[in-house]
């Protein structure tokens, strides 16, 4: 059906109040939502749930639709069976944040055996001495909470989790960024599933792009800004988050996995034109969307390939013949200066210079001893079956691995060595012809990948990365000749444990 057209059917509000309403609305199926598990009607555009017997009287006094144009939804709605306010149930914590329902900054009480929600601290602090006898402390009664209502009004009833993943974040972003939210939905018309994943961006997910204490207020403010102006950025923000919701939210996994890559795939053709012509203007966007082009690879790259080796995507040719390509997100960490040469100073004074900064690494490890580069050398095989041009490439890649290896050791008291920090300890540092080498599997270089691995488990704090080192080695263990595989034990044993590897290694 195809949209309704709401301004000039629509009855006048009353008291001379403005009607803001969008001039369209979507069809029933789009506008109205049915949650069967819980027996409730969500209008999308509202972004709250209708009680029983109430569709006539939303669409006319909130859509002012006349009654001609209310027949397609209400005969829509009379399909449902729904529940009464006091009949609904609270979403299980595998359910929660619901879709199409707007995500807010709440308080929870700590009161034994309370299970008080509320919006505002004002109004948690009434309620302490009103049910509980005396003035709760901010410290201890009460904590931050996601939370959600079905219902508005005199129906209000808030509802969280009770996973303490989520109590336990402050989600003290949210306030300062609702009113930006609106904004963006006012102007890219984000539908009720990606306005709760812009808010999840705010509450949760922009922290797990950063380093702290240094780029965090970059993604909270400075790339928000940054996505109001470019809509790749937006696009490739939401991909992220709706990944990120994915992860956290296993029942409704499919649906923002779906959504996670319609909006990459909205994005990409844009910021491939982007960077083909950088300018002063669009500079600090594109550097933006190259992180989160990494953190989609990553966290899609593990479903999506059983033995992808990471570093290279594998492509075959018109002729049926197998060439390398690097990943997106590879290349642009190795070649992204030179692309963006002529805006570049321009990035490194400019408001996203800190995500320029985070990938750079000064590996000056000076006298450190390199354990590792012995061992790695000792795997040349002294048969003459390694040419002398492998063995240059691979002595290359073996000494900036062993020096990666190093500034770990030396950096090991530190908590705030980062994804782009570790990503370019060596993949920036490699030859290309290194790659060459692990693309046509040759077992060196494999090794070398695998050791790697070591470095990256570092990494695993990540939601988007979780699992990955493992899942490497597991591959590269099944490229292998079995004479190559006792190489790999350390690292699997560094990676895995010792009694995992060694059962993946013989099995």
């Amino acid at each position: 059906m195809p949209a309704t057209r709401t301004r000039g059917l629509a009855s006048r509000p009353q008291n001379g109040a403005k009607d803001n309403r969008d001039n369209y609305l979507p069809p029933p199926a789009e506008l109205l939502k049915y949650l069967p598990k819980y027996g409730v009607l969500i209008c999308t555009c509202c972004r709250h749930a209708i009680k029983p017997g109430g569709i006539v009287r939303h669409l006319k006094e909130i859509h002012y639709l006349q009654n001609e144009h209310r027949r397609p939804y209400t005969l829509y709605a009379s399909n449902f069976e729904l529940k009464q306010p006091g009949g609904v149930s609270d979403p299980q914590d595998q359910d929660f944040p619901m879709p199409y329902l707007p995500l807010e900054q709440g308080w929870r009480c700590r009161a034994p055996g309370c299970d008080y929600l509320c919006v505002s601290t004002k109004r948690m602090e009434t309620h302490w001495p009103s049910k509980h006898g005396c003035k709760g402390d901010p410290n201890w009664d009460w904590t931050p909470t996601p939370i959600q209502s079905f219902f508005r009004g005199n129906m209000l009833r808030y509802f969280t989790t009770k996973d303490e993943t989520h109590l336990n974040q402050t989600p003290h972003n949210l306030p300062a960024a609702s009113n930006f939210i609106q904004k963006m939905r006012n102007r890219y018309r984000l539908d009720a599933i990606d306005s709760l994943t812009l808010e999840h961006y705010f509450y949760s997910s922009y922290r797990s792009f950063s380093k702290p204490g240094e780029t965090e207020g970059v993604w909270l403010k400075v790339v928000a800004d940054l996505a109001y102006r470019h809509l790749f950025l937006l696009h490739g923000i939401l991909a992220c988050t709706a990944l990120h919701m994915a992860h956290l939210y296993p029942a409704q996994r499919e649906m923002y996995i779906v959504r996670a890559y319609s909006h990459q795939d909205t994005a990409l053709p844009i910021f491939r034109n982007e960077l083909n012509h950088p300018t002063a203007e669009n500079c600090d966007a594109i550097m933006a969307f190259a992180y989160l082009l990494t953190v989609f690879s990553f966290a899609t790259e593990l479903d999506n390939s059983q033995n992808s080796l990471l570093l290279i995507s594998d492509s075959t040719t018109e002729t049926g013949k197998d060439q390398l390509i690097l990943p997106q997100w590879l290349y642009f960490i190795r070649c992204g200066c030179e692309m963006l040469n002529e805006v570049w100073d321009r990035i490194e004074t400019g408001p996203a210079r800190a995500l320029a900064c985070a990938w750079e690494v000064e590996l000056n490890v000076g006298d450190s001893k390199l354990p590792y580069l012995e061992r790695f050398m000792s795997i040349v095989p002294q048969d003459g079956s390694w040419s002398e041009d492998v063995i240059s490439i691979y002595w290359d890649g073996a000494s900036a691995l062993a020096d990666a290896f190093a500034y770990m050791d030396r950096e090991t008291t530190k908590v705030d060595v980062s994804t782009w920090n570790i990503l370019g300890l060596w993949c920036v540092r490699l030859q290309n012809e290194f790659y060459d080498l692990i693309f046509h599997r040759h077992p060196g270089a494999l090794i070398l990948l695998a050791y790697y691995c070591v470095i990256m488990k570092r990494m695993e704090t990540c939601w988007y990365f979780r699992g990955r080192p493992a899942r490497l080695i597991a591959s590269i263990r099944d490229i292998l000749d079995e004479k190559w595989q006792p190489y790999l034990q350390d690292a699997a044993d560094q990676v895995m444990g010792p009694l995992k590897s060694v059962s993946k290694i013989i099995s």
